[in-house]
C-alpha cells in the first residue's frame, strides 16, 4: 500500500544518511594520505562554489570571488581540499538562509610561501558559545547537521601544514580563514 511505500522510502533515506555519517566518522578517524598534484586552488574553490550553489540555489545570495591572480598552481591534494572548502562554503550558504553575500577571497604571499583563503558570509553570525565549540567533533546547531564539517575542514587544512581559524560576531556574519603553505609548481 502507499503508506508502506512511503515509510520504506523514509527508512531507506535514513539508512543512507546514517551510512554517510558512519563513512565520515570512519574517514575522520584515520586521516588520509595526501596525494599532492599540481593544483589550481581557484579551480578547487570554484568547484566548491558551484556545488554549494546547486545545493542552495537562491537569486538573493550574491557570491563574490576575489581571487589573487598571482596565486600559482601548487602541489596540493585537490580531493581533500574540496572536502574542506565544500564544508566551509555549505556552512556559509546555510547561514545565509537564502539571502545575503558570500565572499571567497585568496591572498598570496610569495615571500611567505603562503596563501590565505577567506570565506566571509553576511549571515547571523555565531554566539560566543557556538564560536568556542565550532571545531568540536559532533557539535552542531543545525537540525540535520552531523557536527563533522568544521572538524573535517580543519583536519584537511592541518594535513596540508596549514591553519584554519574562524571569527564571528552575532548579527554581522562569520569569517573563516585557511592559511596554506604553497609549493609553487615550477614549469
Amino acid at each position: 500500500d502507499a503508506e508502506a511505500k512511503e515509510l520504506a522510502g523514509k527508512i531507506a533515506g535514513t539508512v543512507d544518511d546514517l551510512a554517510s555519517v558512519v563513512a565520515q566518522i570512519t574517514a575522520f578517524g584515520r586521516p588520509p594520505e595526501l596525494h599532492r598534484t599540481a593544483t589550481s586552488l581557484h579551480a578547487v574553490l570554484d568547484e566548491c562554489l558551484e556545488l554549494g550553489r546547486a545545493r542552495h540555489p537562491s537569486e538573493r545570495v550574491e557570491i563574490v570571488r576575489a581571487y589573487d591572480q598571482s596565486c600559482p598552481q601548487a602541489m596540493l591534494d585537490p580531493r581533500e581540499l574540496k572536502k574542506a572548502f565544500l564544508n566551509l562554503v555549505l556552512n556559509a550558504l546555510e547561514a545565509l538562509d537564502g539571502a545575503g553575500k558570500l565572499t571567497v577571497a585568496t591572498e598570496y604571499s610569495a615571500a611567505a610561501g603562503m596563501v590565505v583563503v577567506t570565506i566571509d558570509d553576511t549571515g547571523p553570525g555565531m554566539t560566543e558559545e557556538t564560536l568556542a565549540r565550532a571545531f568540536d567533533l559532533f557539535f552542531t546547531t543545525k537540525a540535520t547537521g552531523t557536527g563533522l564539517g568544521m572538524s573535517i575542514a580543519r583536519s584537511v587544512i592541518n594535513l596540508h601544514a596549514g591553519e584554519l581559524a574562524v571569527s564571528s560576531r552575532e548579527n554581522y556574519g562569520t569569517r573563516v580563514q585557511a592559511r596554506l603553505p604553497l609549493e609553487p609548481v615550477t614549469k
